[in-house]
């Protein structure tokens, strides 16, 4: 009896143990869910991922916008953050700050999703993450830099201000290509002309590199064969020329006849073994190794053009290159494989190209391609805020422009009628809607508000307070006039406004606050001229009352300007506040005339001053008898 209990004891406890495993242990670890998180990398997997959208040109605000929601990912405890970039391109230094904050954020494991297209800024940003992926169609590529003025119109550059500008681009996309892997000779032909290159193979490792000319007569000892490029270039002229007889200058030659080997046109698919395996996922080169010194190898140009940027060229010192170095000792290690470009325009890859070059890691269509690529638990998409949105509605060249000629015309009609809400009113939000959105992205400063602000008050000392036309006056205009333009130019831009971008900036806003000053003066010169035929404004004009309502004729004639001299000396009375222009009655006649003296009440009794076909000044008369 005791050994029955004991035998049912022993089960009870193998059957309990048996339950508890599992209960305890994870059982996905059997059959075809074992396999789906191994095959993904440890650096990629992630169980919460944001999707920033960069769609639409890149901008201050974009830069802006991108940080508050990285920050936000950070905070909220992503695990990867993608960019989902659709965009034409956009401002130079607003791409250079997004890729500084990618590469500074606290999450490492950031993806770009050309989805599907991203172009000059766009592929700059996509290249600074640890991993690309890419829709199918997409582009990515052709980030010269240019200049476009102020209608919108693309602005030559002449060659030294073009190294300016690609020297910071070539550092970045250098630094990018040491950071994640890329070959750094192909990520120079997206951002500069002139690099043609050639894709070779280490016969034995299978490690693949771009080489330019030079290089391509120091492992072949012969000049290159006449290929046709994969990456299709801006038209020379120039047929183009037959495939040789074989890719590879290596291999001895043959007597016999052989079909030419063809190579794959730029929309040609890359086979997987030579593209990405099967898994999805891209075969990189190793990560970065300090080299034994500690320091960064130089910048190496990838074609004869960029030699001279050289010097211009910063890379960091953290970041050393993985290039192997080609020399005539390397002949007959390494065959050729194609043709890449002939470096005759900028480089941009299609989407097989981007796979083809390893510098995608695969192919992702949707929100659910990309959360099995991340074996991901939770996608967030964080999109531009409504408030950026109106930021960058309110920066437009066009609405400031707008809101410029509002301003100064509502400002003018409450210097000229005191007292009325409805023109100061409107100037005061106008004015907000100038200077706020320019504060918050960068392009203004302190000073520039300084200079906005005095001009106002000098020009109001001169219509309420100064006779005439004088020094404050003309000092306001300019004070104005330069405050509101310093709104349209950067910080950084501003200090060096002999700068590509500086000289671009200052043009627009000039043409800007130009057109926005010329359109206003002949707004208000209309406005003053039919003031009491426009509805609402023509509320602020004093009109003499007649003893009879319905007599529509004497109200005209009360209210029409008649023709007619008078003489210096001449005696009448105001009918409506002289704020420098207004009317006033002489004997049967109402005129227009000007104040020599600043403000003068409506029913004073004024003199004439002086008179000519086009203006009658006039002055308080002090108490003499009305004529």
């Amino acid at each position: 009896m005791p050994a029955r209990i004991s035998a049912i004891l022993r089960v009870s406890l193998a059957a309990v143990a048996l339950l508890a495993a599992a209960i305890l242990v994870p059982a996905p670890a059997l059959g075809r869910q074992a396999s789906t998180p191994a095959s993904i990398p440890a650096a990629r997997q992630a169980a919460n991922v944001a999707i920033i959208t960069i769609h639409g040109p890149i901008t201050k605000v974009t830069a802006k916008s991108i940080e508050r929601r990285l920050k936000l990912a950070e905070r909220s405890g992503a695990d990867a953050v993608v960019f989902d970039i659709d965009t034409p391109g956009g401002e130079l230094g607003a791409a250079l700050d997004i890729c500084n904050t990618i590469k500074k954020s606290r999450i490492t494991n950031t993806v770009a999703w050309i989805n599907p297209n991203a172009y000059s800024a766009g592929s700059v940003i996509a290249l600074a993450c640890r991993e690309i992926v890419t829709a199918d169609p997409a582009t990515m590529g052709d980030a010269l830099p240019i200049a476009i003025g102020p209608m919108g119109q693309l602005i030559s550059l002449p060659e030294h201000e073009k190294q300016k500008a690609t020297a910071p681009l070539l550092a970045e996309v250098v630094d990018s290509a040491r950071r994640r892997g890329h070959d750094e000779y192909l990520v120079q032909g997206i951002v500069a002309l002139g690099v043609e290159l050639w894709l070779v193979e280490h016969k034995k490792t299978g490690e693949r590199v771009c080489i330019n000319r030079a290089e391509y007569q120091d492992l072949f000892g012969s000049p290159p064969p006449p290929l046709r490029p994969r990456l299709v270039s801006a038209p020379t002229g120039a047929n183009t020329a037959p495939p040789p007889q074989s890719a590879d200058p290596s291999a001895p030659p043959s007597d016999s006849a052989s079909p030419p080997a063809e190579t794959p046109p730029s929309n040609a698919s890359s086979s997987p073994t030579e593209s990405v395996p099967a898994d999805g996922s891209a075969v990189l080169p190793p990560p970065e190794q300090a080299s034994p010194e500690g320091e960064a190898i130089e910048f190496q140009p990838a074609g004869p053009g960029l030699e001279s940027l050289s010097e211009e060229v910063t890379l960091g010192q953290e970041k050393v290159s993985q290039r192997p170095s080609m020399t005539a000792s390397d002949r007959g290690q390494w065959k050729l494989v194609e043709y890449v470009s002939d470096g005759h325009g900028p480089y941009t890859f299609r989407a097989d190209d981007l796979l083809h070059y390893r510098l995608a890691a695969a192919k992702v269509q949707n929100d659910e391609d990309l959360q099995r690529f991340f074996g991901a638990s939770h996608l967030r998409r964080l999109d531009q805020n409504w408030s950026e949105s109106l930021v960058v509605l309110l920066t437009n060249n066009i609405v400031r422009g707008l809101l410029i000629a509002v301003f100064l015309i509502a400002l003018v009609m409450e210097m000229f009628h005191p007292g009325l809400i409805l023109p100061g009113s409107v100037a005061a939000v106008a004015l907000v809607l100038l200077v706020a959105p320019p504060l918050l992205i960068g392009m203004a400063n302190w000073w520039e508000i300084a200079a906005i602000g005095s001009g106002i008050l000098l020009l109001t000392i001169e219509v309420l307070v100064l006779p005439g036309f004088g020094l404050p006056g003309v000092l306001g205009i300019i004070l104005l006039f330069v405050g509101l333009i310093g709104t349209f130019v950067g910080e950084g831009s501003g200090l060096f406004p002999n700068s590509p971008g500086g000289r671009t900036e200052l043009l627009g806003g000039l043409v800007t606050v130009l057109t926005s000053f010329v359109s206003a003066g002949l707004a208000i010169y209309f406005i003053s001229r039919n003031l009491t035929s426009i509805p609402v404004l023509n509320r602020m004009v004093l009109r003499p009352t007649t003893s009879s309502d319905d007599d529509e004729a004497s109200i005209f004639e009360a209210i029409v300007p008649a023709t007619g001299p008078v003489a210096v000396g001449d005696l009448g009375i105001t009918l409506t506040p002289l704020r420098l222009a207004g009317k006033a009655q002489f004997g049967d006649r109402v005129l227009d005339v000007t104040s020599s003296l600043g403000y003068i009440d409506p029913g004073t009794t004024v003199r004439v001053v002086a008179a000519d076909a086009f203006q009658i000044q006039v002055e308080p008369a002090g108490d003499q008898p009305r004529t």
